[in-house]
């Protein structure tokens, strides 16, 4: 793991455990607020203020909850929907950012039961029907409930209040210290690597997982003993890795970039240290394939002091059963106040103006256009921005349908 690629122990070690601390860090933070074996519902979506976990989207009403399997399993209910369009999922996310689904696309919408159970040797293998066997102790449930409109709310918000998870009685309600920042990760210094060592006592790597090098394995065994200055250079090593952004399977494609694979990082240690560093509690492309904007069709990075264009021509949509949805993102990686108060623009956006020809022109930038309808505000400056497809077509999910490049636009007179 990474001596192929030249990486010191140092950086083995960082970019290994970091999915690890990421989880761990955002229960210390989200359980300092809300107690553990409970699932918290959120009512309202997602917006600047909230930050707790990074690119959050603004089409789902999230429920998140924080369980311990070691006091015993949790049994999960989703309830009927009002109509079968209704888009919903359950992911149960284990200690190392490995996803379990309960999904629409496999269960329908009729409502369901499951349990799931800590099971330290099931590996990758497949869930049994109603059954998800979780390989680590601790357990992150997120249930998210689609918003078909800004009149949809109080629908979506009862249906979001009767997703259950029941947790033994003896689990821990208690509070905890809100511990470092999830996403401080490297300035934590060499104490990194002394807080990923106490963390792999809590939730040992489970089989299935990378394992670390002879060489990186030393290093945590024996953190006593070793040069400082080599811990501070491969933790610096492993921080541009994650800058620079770019998995060994990213396919780039009109200046977008996504990762190839369906399922999950497998065993791609930089795939997985991305993924929590940038998207932690995400989904697999199985479910909502994300593309990232690199740079506008001239290779400029994004701005929102120049005006940019994507059009979908007719019959270009994003190909999908659920929906879609392009959000902009400040360089935190958080949803940035606009005067319209818009933070996404997707097919269920009331008032879109189509092009005579059919196709759909949405505008992008810091100042509105004259036309309004079919404006995403992004900050003015650097940006982040992504476009999320839920329950891709094949061609999505394998990766081969990609969005239009971004084309620059003139900017108006006030």
């Amino acid at each position: 793991m990474g001596q192929e690629l030249g990486w010191a122990p140092a950086t083995q070690a960082y970019l290994w455990g970091y999915p690890l601390l990421s989880v761990h860090r955002t229960q210390q933070l989200l359980c300092s607020r809300n107690p553990p074996g409970k699932l918290h519902h959120l009512p309202e979506l997602a917006t600047p203020k909230d930050r707790a976990v990074v690119v959050p989207n603004n089409d789902t009403l999230y429920s998140s909850g924080w369980f311990d399997l070691r006091y015993g399993d949790l049994t999960i209910e989703v309830p009927p929907m009002d109509h079968p369009g209704r888009y919903w999922n359950v992911m149960v996310v284990d200690a190392y950012t490995g996803v379990h689904y309960l999904r629409r696309k496999t269960w329908g919408t009729d409502g369901l039961r499951a349990r799931v159970s800590f099971d330290p040797q099931a590996g990758d293998r497949g869930d049994d029907p109603g059954l998800l066997r979780l390989p680590t102790a601790t357990a992150w449930v997120i249930a998210r409930v689609l918003v078909e409109s800004p009149d949809d709310l109080p629908t979506a918000q009862a249906l979001q209040q009767a997703f259950r998870v029941d947790a033994p009685k003896a689990h821990s309600r208690a509070l905890t210290a809100r511990g470092g920042r999830p996403a401080a990760l490297g300035e934590a210094g060499v104490g990194f690597f002394h807080e990923l060592k106490q963390a792999l006592v809590r939730d040992p790597s489970p089989k299935g997982y990378p394992s670390l090098s002879p060489a990186a394995s030393a290093l945590l065994e024996s953190l006593e003993g070793q040069d400082e200055a080599r811990l501070l250079a491969g933790l610096a090593e492993g921080e541009q890795l994650l800058k620079a952004g770019r998995g060994g399977d990213d396919r780039v494609v009109r200046g977008w970039r996504s990762g190839r694979a369906a399922g999950g990082p497998g065993q791609d240690v930089l795939r997985r240290a991305l993924g929590a560093k940038y998207g932690l509690g995400g989904h697999y492309a199985l479910e909502n394939r994300s593309y990232t904007a690199l740079c506008d069709a001239q290779g400029q990075p994004l701005d929102g002091r120049r005006p940019l264009r994507l059009r979908f021509p007719k019959g270009g949509l994003p190909p999908c059963s659920g929906f879609w949805s392009l959000t902009a993102y400040g360089p935190d990686l958080y949803l940035v106040e606009n005067a319209l108060k818009r933070y996404a623009l997707g097919d269920r956006t009331p008032g879109l103006r189509y092009d005579a020809d059919g196709g759909l022109s949405l505008e992008l930038s810091a100042a509105p256009p004259r036309q309004r309808e079919n404006w995403l505000p992004v900050p003015p400056g650097p940006y982040l921005l992504g476009l999320r497809v839920y329950e891709g077509d094949p061609s999505v999910v394998d990766c081969e349908w990609f969005p239009p490049s971004l084309e620059p636009q003139e900017s108006e007179a006030p």
